[in-house]
């Protein structure tokens, strides 16, 4: 893991810091108490009581200079990435370039979509309507481990073009690049008022999500914990955008490009050591290809290497209790029959990446999400059946299909209960800025990006006016007999 959790002597929570590749110490950090944190939000609601009136073009050039600022500390983003996370340098880039990208195209997109909306005022053609998008106060953003910087970084500014002030937490398992984030966000804006980070275990982000202090909540983490924080956020109706766990699937057609597919499948799972919610994890390829489909990968899969180099393709699994959960999937499915080959040997946090074949929904490496580098790759009869097997999972964050016809690639997504799909490419789909990225089922609850992120962070206020001022309206109080027949007539002919 890249923090170990202990309590000093004066009682308080530390967090030792270290690189998961190398286990190079990187320091103690004191988690915050929760008086800490109802302090930090104490400013930040004084901070919103201004902000949240500010212009939206304020908010854009806010923003726009903290996205400068991170595409000029590119390099030292990508070391702290690697050195608190033991990803490799092409996923931390990977992860800083999809990240600027939806910070740029939100800052184009943010005036249109948060300015006032006019609307049609249907047959009140004396009235006028609109809707205003207003920020909610103060906004939580909690984020995972595995993707450090763009999970925090992506939310937050969301919340700050639409008007909130920001409290982030990361996880206590990468504090450090959400400090450096507030360092960067600090001198870039000057607006230090703007953004806090607290950081700490779950205590703080419970605290954070039952505060009266705060309003909305966007959280990217384990299915489990999403859910409590449903809980906690249904006994006071809070809004909360949850992105959660995936059991992603991969649907390969007879008449795929076979060699795209498993270049795509391998990437797609083994990329940031499979610790990423929409991973490739689970095939389901039609029979007549599979052995050529399964030669394929194992092909692409052998050219990798693993370790600490500069050179290797996959990098180290970030924490211990995922290290183990994804050798107890891997011990469970082949206890029940699965076939396992295992391309390069353990090292310390660098597990090899592993193919699973003769495998079925018995096995958990088919049914939970392992968040490792493992493809479990099963035959199926037809279409039909890969349809079914990959519907059959309580997640529904993201799809891949393969298939020479993008118009069938386009009629299978239509049935798949999912909230992502990409036909013929993985991982895709979060790298469009435009498009809402959110799950199904287990997967969460809302989405990020594109409108949709925009507006999730923003409550909605219709507004009816008036073009013309009458004495009074036909239908109150003091309506006559002739007025009624004469309206009765009016609806008859308007709707007829």
């Amino acid at each position: 893991m890249s923090a170990t959790i202990e309590t000093n002597a004066a009682g308080k929570t530390v967090l030792k810091c270290f690189n998961p590749a190398t286990g190079e110490s990187l320091g103690a950090l004191e988690a915050h108490s929760l008086e800490e944190v109802d302090q930090a939000l104490e400013r930040l609601r004084e901070s919103a009581a201004s902000y949240n009136r500010t212009a939206i073009r304020e908010r854009v050039k806010l923003v726009r200079r903290f996205r400068k600022a991170i595409t000029k500390n590119l390099d030292r983003i990508i070391e702290m990435i690697c050195t608190e996370t033991g990803k490799k340098p092409p996923d931390a880039l990977l992860e800083i370039f999809a990240a600027l990208e939806i910070i740029r195209h939100q800052e184009r997109l943010a005036t249109s979509v948060l300015g006032r909306q006019y609307r049609t005022s249907g047959t009140f053609v004396h009235k006028r309507a609109y809707v205003d998008f207003r920020p909610f106060g103060v906004a939580v953003v909690i984020s995972p481990w595995n993707y450090p910087f763009i999970l925090v970084v992506s939310p937050t500014v969301e919340s700050l073009l639409a008007g909130n002030t920001v409290v982030a937490k990361p996880s206590e398992y990468t504090s450090l690049t959400g400090l450096f984030i507030k360092d960067l966000f600090d001198e870039a804006t000057g607006r230090s008022e703007l953004l806090e980070i607290v950081l700490g275990t779950g205590e703080v982000g419970q605290h954070l999500v039952r505060s009266p202090l705060t309003d909305v909540i966007n959280f990217t983490g384990s299915t489990k914990v999403g859910k409590l924080i449903a809980q906690s956020c249904a006994e006071s109706l809070k809004p909360a955008v949850l992105e959660l766990g995936g059991k992603d699937p991969m649907l390969v057609m007879e008449d795929a490009n076979l060699k795209r597919a498993a270049k795509s499948a391998v990437w797609g799972g083994f990329t940031n050591a499979g610790q990423t919610c929409m991973a490739v994890e689970r095939i389901y390829v039609v029979a007549s290809v599979y052995d050529e489909f399964l030669r394929l990968v194992r092909e692409e899969a052998q050219k990798l290497t693993v370790g600490r180099g500069p050179d290797d393709a996959v990098g180290a699994v970030t924490v211990d209790v995922q290290y183990d959960k994804i050798t107890a999937h891997i011990e469970d499915a082949e206890a029940r029959g699965g076939k396992i080959e295992m391309f390069g040997e353990p090292d310390g946090r660098h597990m090899p990446p592993f193919l699973v074949t003769n495998v079925d929904h018995s096995m958990l490496i088919m049914t939970d999400e392992t968040f490792g580098p493992e493809l479990a790759v099963m035959p199926v009869v037809s279409e039909e059946e890969a349809i079914e097997k990959a519907n059959d999972s309580r997640f529904g964050l993201s799809a891949y299909i393969f298939t020479g016809s993008e118009r069938r690639g386009r009629r299978i997504a239509s049935k798949l209960m999912c909230g992502t799909v990409a036909i013929n490419d993985v991982l895709i789909q979060y790298g469009v800025a435009s498009l809402p990225f959110g799950g199904h089922g287990d997967s969460g609850l809302g989405a990020v990006h594109g409108i949709e992120g925009l507006r999730n962070m923003s409550r909605q206020q219709s507004v009816v006016g008036s073009r013309i001022m009458l004495p009074m309206e036909l239908w109150w109080y003091d309506l006559g007999q002739k007025t009624y027949k004469m309206l009765c007539r009016f609806v008859k002919l308007r709707f007829r």
